[in-house]
């Protein structure tokens, strides 16, 4: 449906910490392709900013809010993706293939619905890139976009690999809706949407699940709806310090009833209505104390400046915002 033209943002990781440092490119000479994540060891502009996979969580230059007790969305719509954690993940290795040096698993696990995975129903399809080694390791988890280009868990498999060799664990999900499930209903939708954010829940389990991995120092890295889903994943569940959120807007109804038209052939208002509990921009106010990177281009075809600011908007602190000349 879309390409993206982002200049790239440069993951380097250290002993203690995990940063996603983030620099741009010639604004003559934008890279054509997705967005891409690369590792460096060189000096970084004074101008990078930084997102620290830390316990602190803090964006450079903005300290972390202390706050006691952070707000949480209302008891009842936090509590829509509610989970037993108790359910095994039973994780089951598929195969296993070497890039340059770092071990690349590709595996399924159990869904938490058993009508609910692709391409079989119960199981989750997944990347999980890891490091040699068993020291404590910073994680990541990927979620791609919906694109004709790597619109699945392979988007951000070169990342990860670079990653790894900097001492990062990544999992790399495979999303199911909108991607193998396209919006329908307001009735439909809203239960795809739990269900979506569950598994990224459960996601997250799978990667802590890892003995090398650090839980201090976990990360998320969303593009499009992965970014939309990471703004619901960020208000409800507070394992994840640091968000990167690339061309992600804050509800589903600009997307669905664009793009899928059934989906307002009741009432458009009725489902932007329906939607609004499940919808990204009220969650994402609940993010803190994670910090969150946000990164749109300034000549998006599909994305706003005003839908992109509004998101960025609704963000708790500490944030930041990067725009790029593509």
């Amino acid at each position: 449906m879309k390409i993206w033209r982002f200049t790239k943002f440069v993951a380097v990781a250290t002993v203690t910490s995990i940063q996603l440092l983030v620099t741009s490119s010639s604004a003559t000479n934008p890279v054509p392709r997705t967005p891409i994540v690369t590792v460096s060891s060189t000096t970084l502009p004074n101008t990078a900013a930084t997102l620290a996979f830390s316990p602190i969580g803090s964006v450079a230059g903005t300290p972390a809010t202390a706050t006691a007790v952070p707000p949480t969305p209302n008891e009842k719509s936090v509590h829509f993706f509610d989970y037993d954690r108790t359910v095994p993940l039973d994780i089951q290795k598929i195969s296993v293939e070497d890039h340059n040096g770092v071990a690349v698993h590709d595996i399924t696990y159990g869904a938490y619905s058993p009508q609910y995975g692709f391409p079989i129903k119960g199981r989750m399809s997944a990347y999980l890139a890891k490091p040699s080694g068993t020291r404590p390791f910073a994680g990541v988890v990927f979620m791609h976009w919906l694109g004709e280009t790597n619109g699945d868990r392979s988007e951000f498999l070169e990342e990860a690999v670079m990653l790894a060799n900097k001492g990062v664990v990544s999992l790399l999900i495979e999303g199911l809706f909108p991607w193998h499930v396209s919006p329908s209903s307001y009735e439909a939708d809203r239960v795809q949407v739990i269900n979506q954010v569950i598994e990224l829940r459960r996601a997250l389990d799978v990667l802590l699940s890892q003995p090398e991995v650090d839980p201090q120092r976990i990360g998320y890295v969303g593009h499009d709806y992965g970014a939309m889903f990471g703004g619901i994943l960020a208000g409800v569940d507070k394992r994840v310090k640091a968000y990167v959120l690339m061309a992600g807007m804050g509800n589903f109804g600009d997307w669905s009833l664009t793009y899928w038209p059934v989906t307002g052939s009741k009432s458009r208002k009725e489902y932007r209505d329906a939607m609004a509990d499940v919808d990204p921009i009220g969650y994402i106010k609940y993010a803190a104390p994670a910090a969150l990177f946000f990164q749109f281009a300034q000549n998006d075809f599909y994305i706003s400046e005003e839908v992109a600011k509004q998101f960025y908007d609704a963000g708790s602190n500490p944030k930041q915002v990067e725009w790029y000349n593509t």
